[in-house]
């Protein structure tokens, strides 16, 4: 089981800073760099240090991606330096970190990232860890490419995060570790976003392995310094192995980052709503041919979810959901609750019609309790799946301008939703707000509970994303359940 939260910093906190060595929040940082290095020192340096332990049996707050360690060579992949390496640096860099304090992640990841990269070039680095390969899908069959290895890649990335903590432990470099602060008074643009709180969590239940993954980013635009403010989510159901999960999560954040600094706005044949609609469609057909290079036989449904910001009040003000396959996405309020999500499943109409066309020449056979595409695959899109043709990775995607009255999203895989209401789901989650006592990473928990009650087999992975602050939730819920009774 793994659960991770991630929230915002504390704005009305943060103005309490000082520029003085004896501020909490340096304090705190200091804290988490002496932990970091003495583990790291203790490992002699080989990566163990920050944001490592026992993924599997804990509660990190902050993580941004759920299993994103790979464990073996039969769980990785190779990574192409032109399309993938900026990506997988990136996210692993957010991951390792996942124990920071808030206030200083985003500084400190950049500064990692930015060193990382700088060190990749050096030639003797790049001998040892990368690969030499022969290039899949290529016409010419003895055409070799180099690619990083990704499990020497992600230990290189730990070992330069533990040099860069150790460096910053000096106590002459005390004052630079004010430059990585979120605070106005250390001199670092803040953050007055009303940026989402989120819990995630995922079992592998039944299954002999979990294939599951989710990415959680409320500070998707400052991790990937683009010009306005977003945050993504998502969550992905893998099947067939894990490894096309554990790439798309990888990978679609960076995408859908680099296709929103390409989007050009102002362009007379399109709206704002097309253009959103362009760059996530744009960002899964990119991670599925990445990924057909590959050849490897895995796939995984998607749902991601874009929040945009009102530039005025900085508060999310659009919601935008791309899919694929059968995970879904709820946006509730304490009225009505609206799925956003029209499964991917062969025996749809408009699926089944699709699959079977003379251009497609699939089929739909019932096999082992479910329709399946050429008897196959029970969802008829996805990321992989390249054996397949039938199976497409063009998501269907919606626009939701966000009200006043929207309170949280909740994200998840077929685990939970074949087998738990939406109706309880959402009664669950309005209650649980409600208890002082309950944590937010514990709600997550509870609506997985309530999918093994049903009866679910599956991996689970739940995700809920706070629209607003809590407080505001509970009062408008309650106001409303007082005016029905």
């Amino acid at each position: 089981m793994t659960s991770d939260t991630a929230a915002a910093p504390n704005t009305n906190e943060m103005t309490k800073c000082c520029n003085t060595s004896d501020c909490g929040y340096i304090a705190e940082l200091k804290s988490f760099i002496r932990d970091v290095t003495k583990d790291a020192v203790a490992n002699g340096e080989t990566g163990g240090g920050a944001g490592t332990g026992n993924a599997a049996a804990s509660t990190v707050a902050g993580n941004g991606i759920g299993e994103l360690r790979t464990r073996n060579n039969n769980e990785t992949y190779l990574v192409n330096e032109a399309d993938e390496l900026q990506a997988e640096v990136a996210i692993y860099v957010w991951q390792k970190l996942c124990s920071c304090p808030e206030h200083f992640r985003i500084g400190l990841s950049q500064l990692v990232k930015k060193e990382i990269l700088c060190e990749l070039n050096n030639t003797k680095v790049r001998e040892d860890l990368m690969e030499t390969g022969k290039q899949q899908n290529s016409a010419d069959t003895e055409a070799r490419i180099k690619y990083f290895d990704l499990l020497k890649l992600q230990k290189f990335i730990g070992q330069h995060l533990d040099k860069v903590l150790i460096r910053l432990s000096d106590n002459s470099k005390e004052d630079d570790l004010k430059t990585y602060a979120d605070c106005q008074d250390f001199k670092r643009k803040s953050t007055n976003l009303q940026i989402p709180q989120c819990a995630a969590m995922q079992i592998k239940n039944k299954p002999r392995k979990m294939e599951d993954r989710h990415v959680c980013l409320p500070r998707f635009g400052e991790l990937y310094e683009l010009e306005n403010p977003y945050s993504f989510f998502g969550v992905f159901d893998g099947h067939s192995g894990a490894l096309a999960a554990t790439y798309a999560a990888n990978q679609m954040p960076f995408l859908v980052a680099k296709h929103l600094k390409e989007m050009k706005t102002g362009t007379v044949c399109q709206t704002e709503t097309d253009l959103y609609r362009d760059v996530l469609e744009a960002s899964f057909l990119k991670a599925d041919s990445n990924f057909a290079q590959k050849s490897l036989g895995s796939g995984t449904t998607a749902v991601c979810a874009l929040l945009k910001y009102n530039n005025s009040n900085l508060s999310p003000n659009h919601l935008y959901v791309a899919w694929v396959g059968d995970s879904r996405c709820l946006l509730v309020s304490p009225t009505v609750s609206l799925q956003l999500v029209k499964p991917h499943k062969p025996d749809s109409m408009d699926e089944r019609k699709r699959i079977e066309s003379i251009e497609t020449g699939g089929a739909v056979v019932f096999v082992h309790g479910q329709w399946r595409v050429n008897g196959i695959i029970n969802v008829s899109r996805s990321i992989g799946d390249h054996s397949v043709k039938a199976v497409i990775a063009e998501p269907d995607i919606v626009e939701v301008p966000l009200q006043s009255s929207h309170d949280f999203l909740i994200l998840g895989s077929d685990g939970l939703w074949d087998h738990v209401a939406e109706t309880d789901i959402v009664k669950c989650t309005y209650k649980s707000l409600a208890d002082k006592q309950q944590q937010l990473e514990d709600i997550p928990k509870q609506l997985i509970e309530l999918a093994k009650k049903g009866d679910s087999q599956d991996n689970i992975t739940v995700m809920l994303v706070l629209l607003k602050d809590r407080s505001n939730i509970v009062e408008n819920y309650l106001k409303s359940v007082e005016k029905s009774t």
